[in-house]
């Protein structure tokens, strides 16, 4: 058999720093777009990354007026939130629900107690910090003092699809006030009220925030005052999310004192909630928004508890939110990327990363040792030919006197040369490949090194077994 003289570097070798400068070059260019993407739609200097719409309630009512406060707030921050008016807490819980195929509205204010379905995937951000009244309107100078006085009563509950039209007929469906057979009818706020002052009603419900415009306007102008009865305490200790308020006495009016005395009144929270639609940037925008309109907003949340009908489960951005009084880093900074993925996801892919490339070294590594055991067994065969107790120079030196008797003998050390080929090719496959991390080309190099040395030296043997 014959064979070539060997070359220790065969074929064209890459540079040592070509791997180094596509790497270099791929992270400042990944570090380049992030730059880019932080610069271009972070929302720590504004909100010009909120594009949403919110569901509010009627004009006048205190849902469209906080809801408008926040757009204006927006706005003056790059923004753009679209107040949609409704006519009240059942419509906007509906619009939100069935908005999932179109993502119409993102974002919602409905008042507790307002029955939302498990399937239809709504997320609470909070509670405003004030609480709503229920407030029963009727002539001045009425004679309901109780429960039982209402017996008959026409009374108008507002939008039909409104919180306060669901809330009225939820609390008159008890089993003791189902008997007086009140008479419910659903006109708008400002209608109701003009049609008890005519006395075509006997009462209009409002479920509004007290300081609320509209309460003003109607109390002044149509004589109102509220209905306070005696036993509404009993009634509200049979739901949770109720509690018992006060209206201090010339609230509305100070000249012809309205409320005359200090009148009882039923107290819900407003919830605020965001739809399919709404994605976790836009979702702590809202949150920053609300944060700045309403001073109380963190310090009143997470809501300690809201109504069974009410099964809406806090984001987990919200919750991270009050805790902290601010968005995490990552959704100041990052909108785009936590929309993809939230800050918690992205944790692990940081440490699945990690992982990765501690795998990839212990690969490495593995790699190494088998290269390091095989060159172990060859060298072990080589040193069969010559003195295995001097170094590669020496046995090379010594080789020319050393002949290979036999042709079983010189088969076996080309077939050693080729393994050693091999072994060397395997080697340098290794040291340029992607998986191996970077610093630990050295140590193949290393390998390679060594290869070359009985390479050569075997090289020798046969090249002076030939003359």
């Amino acid at each position: 058999m014959k064979s070539a003289a060997y070359s220790p570097n065969p074929g064209p070798r890459s540079t040592w720093y070509g791997k180094g400068l596509a790497r270099a070059a791929l992270l400042i260019a990944l570090a380049a777009l992030v730059a880019g993407v932080a610069a271009a739609f972070g929302i720590a200097r504004d909100y010009g990354y909120l594009h949403a719409s919110i569901l509010s309630g009627s004009p006048g009512g205190y849902y469209h007026a906080l809801a408008s406060r926040l757009a204006e707030r927006a706005k003056r921050g790059n923004g753009a939130l679209t107040v949609v008016s409704t006519q009240g807490s059942i419509e906007n819980v509906n619009r939100l629900r069935l908005g999932e195929g179109h993502c119409a509205e993102m974002f919602g204010l409905i008042q507790d107690g307002t029955p939302v379905p498990a399937a239809a995937n709504l997320k609470l951000l909070g509670r405003l910090p004030d609480p709503e009244s229920l407030l029963l309107l009727a002539r001045s100078g009425n004679t309901f003092h109780s429960f039982a006085d209402l017996r008959g009563a026409s009374i108008g509950i507002g939008p039909k699809e409104s919180g306060t039209a669901h809330l009225m007929r939820q609390l008159f469906d008890d089993a003791d006030l189902r008997q007086l057979e009140v008479h419910f009818s659903y006109h708008e706020l400002s209608e109701q009220a003009e049609l008890v002052a005519q006395g075509k009603l006997d009462l209009a419900a409002f479920v509004m925030e007290e300081d609320a415009e509209l309460l003003h306007t109607i109390m002044r102008q149509q004589g109102l005052d509220i209905v306070a009865p005696d036993d509404l305490k009993g009634l509200i200790a049979r739901y949770s999310w109720l509690s018992l308020g006060t209206i201090a006495a010339g609230r509305y009016d100070l000249v012809r004192p309205t409320p005359a005395v200090d009148k009882p009144v039923a107290r819900l929270a407003t919830l605020v909630v965001a739809g399919p639609c709404a994605r976790r940037a836009d979702r702590i925008a809202l949150l920053v928004l609300l944060a700045a309109e309403l001073p109380g907003f963190v310090r009143s949340n997470p809501p300690s508890a809201t109504s069974s009908a009410t099964d809406v489960p806090l984001t987990a951005e919200a919750s991270q939110f009050f805790q902290n009084g601010q968005p995490a880093l990552a959704d100041l900074f990052f909108p785009w990327l936590v929309n993809i993925l939230s800050p918690a996801y992205w944790v692990y892919l940081v440490m699945a990363i990690t992982v990765l490339f501690n795998g990839m070294r212990g690969y490495s590594r593995f790699r190494l040792w088998r290269i390091d055991a095989a060159r172990e067994k060859l060298e072990a065969l080589l040193k069969q030919f010559v003195d295995t107790g001097v170094t590669h120079t020496q046995m090379r030196e010594v080789s020319a006197n050393r002949p290979i008797d036999t042709e079983k003998q010189r088969a076996a050390a080309e077939t050693l040369f080729q393994q050693l080929l091999h072994l060397r090719i395997r080697c340098r496959r290794y040291t340029t490949s992607l998986v191996t991390p970077m610093g630990d080309e050295m140590y193949y190099r290393y390998q390679e090194s060594l290869i070359d040395e009985a390479i050569t030296t075997l090289g020798s043997l046969l090249q002076n077994n030939k003359r």
